[in-house]
């Protein structure tokens, strides 16, 4: 008779414990869950960011080739379109600027619209990234001829320059 030996000689097959991929995606669905379940969606802190104060840094220029635009109206109705730009001559260094100057007379003590629009299409077509302008009415100028040129300074449909400043002629100078 055959005795059978409790225990054998011969090594047995060890199971494999090597996670496999679905146990894997199953833990990392549920940890999803969890942490769905558990974060809200609140914000912890705000960081509010200041790039000058009053007494600071000046704001960055415009990066086009028009630097800044400003329309100065007289109370005779004569226009004057100062440009600063950016040079545009292979000699100049990188920051050298010019100043456009074109004065538009009036017609019969009105603005000459025709001709600003003219005048401000150029200034447009020479950068048509900028997007800011600053008005500068004379002190008798009546608002009927202020609201004309700031018309024509937004443009059509407000797409020419569509930030408008105002500001006083008598206490500014250039733009």
């Amino acid at each position: 008779m055959k005795r059978r030996r409790l225990y054998s000689a011969a090594p047995a097959a060890e199971a494999d414990v090597r996670p496999t991929l679905l146990g894997v995606v199953t833990l990392l669905f549920l940890l999803l869950f969890f942490l769905l379940g558990t974060s809200s969606g609140q914000k912890l802190a705000v960081i509010g960011l200041h790039v000058g104060t009053a007494d600071g840094l000046a704001p960055l220029p415009h990066a086009g080739l028009v630097k800044s635009l400003g329309v100065e109206i007289a109370s005779t109705g004569a226009v004057t379109v100062r440009t600063v730009m950016q040079t545009t001559d292979i000699s100049a260094s990188a920051t050298s600027t010019e100043q456009r100057v074109q004065p538009i007379p009036g017609r019969n003590g009105a603005v000459d619209r025709p001709a600003l629009e003219a005048a401000l299409a150029a200034v447009q077509k020479a950068d048509p990234t900028q997007r800011k302008a600053t008005v500068l009415p004379d002190d008798a100028v009546p608002t009927s001829a202020l609201i004309s040129v700031m018309d024509a300074v937004r443009g059509p449909n407000g797409t020419r320059f569509p930030e408008v400043t105002l500001q006083d002629l008598a206490s500014a100078g250039a733009p």
